[in-house]
């Protein structure tokens, strides 16, 4: 009988300290996966909220530079081969306008000038995001892995080496830009003002574009130039490309800012597909519907 309370004693100390540890235990395992979910969660916000304050502030300037891009090559696509886009036209030195006419030399070599500017100028807005989301996840964010996706279509219509299908594609002219061109060309296009990166303005590349001092941006300028210039009207593959970049530039500018776009810029393409005969071709049938796909949304 004297024994009974030493052991009740010792059973509820037992369980005194039983609820202890698992108490302890389970406060520490709270404060474990608190941390650790919760601080990955965390970062995860941060990423998509960079993320997202990067893709609006680029949003306009590459919406600009594609849509400005856009109009150029649809004209080109138009005029195909376009006569300003000459090495003649490239070596003349005409001081000022003399006739409002096309033929007017100083006109055509604004319009070359002009044309390589354009696509230097939307590389140069390519180059300068991807280096603000170099150290970002884009996986974390549903507009920037759009963005990617989009660029990449551009890049490969520019870039890639094995996109011509016709049986007889060795003997078609083409010329490449390739990736890291593409990106080198954009780099060559960024400067800083104050504390503000940006993208060099028409003044200054026109500046470096007829210096007679050698320098990076006009080694990638002449890069430019040479998928550019001497177009043919027979089996030139450029001008697939030039297609194929016009569908996907209406196509980025969709993502962007699609109440912003030109219909009038996307009817024409529309038009101009369906009254092109080349496009009916195994080369660009599924161009043609990716075209008429882009028209009538």
């Amino acid at each position: 009988m004297g024994l009974a309370p030493s052991i009740h004693l010792e059973s509820w100390l037992g369980v005194t300290v039983v609820a202890a540890l698992v108490s302890t235990f389970g406060a520490l395992l709270g404060i474990t996966l608190k941390d650790y979910f919760f601080s990955r969660s965390f970062e995860r916000w941060k990423q998509r909220h960079s993320l997202e304050l990067l893709y609006q502030k680029y949003r306009d300037p590459l919406f600009l530079s594609a849509c400005e891009l856009a109009s150029r090559i649809s004209e080109l696509l138009k005029l195909y081969p376009a006569i300003y886009l000459k090495q003649k036209v490239l070596d003349s030195q005409p001081i000022k306008q003399l006739h409002n006419s096309f033929d007017d030399p100083y006109f055509q070599r604004y319009k070359l000038v002009s044309t390589v500017y354009r696509f230097c100028a939307f590389f140069g807005w390519l180059e300068l995001y991807r280096q603000e989301t170099t150290y970002l996840h884009s996986g974390n964010s549903k507009h920037s892995r759009s963005l990617e996706q989009a660029v990449e279509l551009i890049r490969a219509d520019l870039a890639d080496g094995q996109i011509n299908l016709a049986d007889d594609w060795e003997r078609w002219r083409d010329r490449l830009v390739f990736r890291e061109e593409i990106r080198a060309i954009g780099e060559s296009m960024i400067e800083t003002r104050g504390s503000t990166r940006t993208v060099m303005g028409y003044s200054r590349f026109v500046e470096l574009f007829d210096s007679p001092n050698a320098s990076p941006n006009k080694y990638w300028i002449s890069v430019m130039l040479n998928f550019l210039l001497d177009p043919t009207i027979k089996d030139d593959f450029r001008s697939v490309r030039l297609m194929r970049l016009l569908v996907h530039l209406v196509g980025l500018m969709k993502l962007l800012d699609v109440s912003s776009i030109d219909r009038d810029l996307v009817q024409s393409c529309k038009k101009w597909v369906n009254s092109t005969e080349e496009l009916q071709s195994t080369v660009l049938k599924d161009l043609t519907a990716e075209l008429l796909r882009q028209a009538e949304t």
